[in-house]
């Protein structure tokens, strides 16, 4: 089988060769190929050229016999179809009679190989070996993406608007994306942050009190005449984050003697800015005779919100403070107060 396999290699050699149309020169001095051994080239090269003398000799004749069939297919003595089959029959004699011949060459394979192996042994410099695998080391650190998700409390400071005061409950926020971490290079304690993430807002109002946009225009609490289940207000923003991280992790060295820093499990401290705009908003009250759920009236929320936040990652740990620099509410809503959130982030 490998016989016939390396017999199809030789006959598809000489058949491009013999069909090439253009001649190319190289000036340059080639250099002998030392991982073949000589004896081995010899003899394979010996066999190339008695293989093709005998195709070569024995494709001359076939294609008298194919001009014989042309001739009495065009003297009208033989049909077309018989024409084929006459060709395809003389194909298959001359394949025949050209691996018949190929077969009684002196070509001991086996032999080969054998010449081949031992000159392999005899001349192959392990230390060089090791060298080519030895996989090339990247001078760049860790450059991952991970899934993102967060959960904080959200405080509104107190200002002129008594009702917001009063009658604020529990508020938080959560956010879920992608985050993209980028260390400077192997021995770096920085690390680079971005990504995406969408930014779910819920203030919750208590008191049977729920907001609400009256006929001009002005955006208040306003007090319900019955009981109240459920009265929030819940604001999503895509969000672009831009930060650094600086890892406490010590310098390690490698079996190479090459120094990195593993920032997978550590202690680190962050800064991130971040921004971007609002893409809905969902009023929803329930209760004794109401159930809202109003996503289009206005309720003057800021359409872009930006902040500063700042990170203590505690082996993938990370707790957050978050201080908007924009107002939770636009055109003086609720003067103006903007959002502090402190909570934790999920990085996995």
């Amino acid at each position: 089988m490998m016989k016939k396999y390396f017999l199809s290699g030789l006959l598809c050699l000489f058949f491009l060769n013999s069909q090439a149309q253009k001649l190319t020169f190289d000036l340059n001095p080639k250099e002998e190929d030392e991982k073949v051994s000589p004896i081995v080239k010899e003899k394979v090269d010996e066999y190339a050229l008695q293989v093709r003398e005998i195709v070569v000799k024995e494709k001359l004749l076939m294609e008298k016999e194919i001009e014989k069939i042309n001739t009495d297919l065009e003297d009208g003595k033989i049909s077309k179809e018989d024409a084929d089959n006459l060709k395809a029959n003389v194909a298959l004699e001359f394949s025949e009679k050209i691996n018949l011949q190929i077969g009684k060459l002196d070509f001991n394979l086996n032999e080969i190989t054998k010449q081949q192996v031992q000159y392999s042994i005899m001349n192959t410099d392990l230390e060089v070996l090791k060298q080519e695998r030895k996989p090339k080391k990247s001078l760049y650190g860790k450059n991952y993406l991970s899934s993102y998700i967060s959960f904080g409390m959200i405080h509104l400071p107190k200002g002129d608007n008594e009702k917001l005061n009063n009658h604020l409950g529990f508020s938080s926020g959560i956010d879920l994306g992608l985050i993209y971490h980028r260390q400077f290079n192997r021995s770096s304690p920085f690390e680079f942050l971005s990504g995406l993430y969408l930014s779910w807002r819920t203030l919750r109002f208590e008191d049977d009190y729920f907001i609400y946009r009256n006929k001009d225009g002005v955006v208040d609490l306003i007090q319900y005449d019955g009981n109240l289940k459920k009265s929030k207000l819940r604001t999503t923003y895509l969000m672009v984050p831009l930060g650094i991280n600086y890892h406490f992790s010590k310098l390690k060295t490698d079996s190479e003697g090459d120094s990195y820093r593993d920032i997978s499990r550590t202690i680190s401290i962050g800064l991130m800015a971040y921004g971007g705009f609002k893409i809905s908003q969902n009023n929803i009250v329930k209760g004794e005779g109401i159930n809202w759920r109003h996503r289009k009236t206005s309720l003057n929320n800021t359409n872009f919100a930006y902040g500063a936040q700042l990170m203590v990652e505690i082996y993938r740990w990370s707790f957050y403070v978050k201080q908007e620099l924009s107002p939770y509410f636009k055109n003086s809503t609720f003067d103006d107060r903007k959002m502090l959130q402190f909570g934790i982030n999920f990085d996995f």
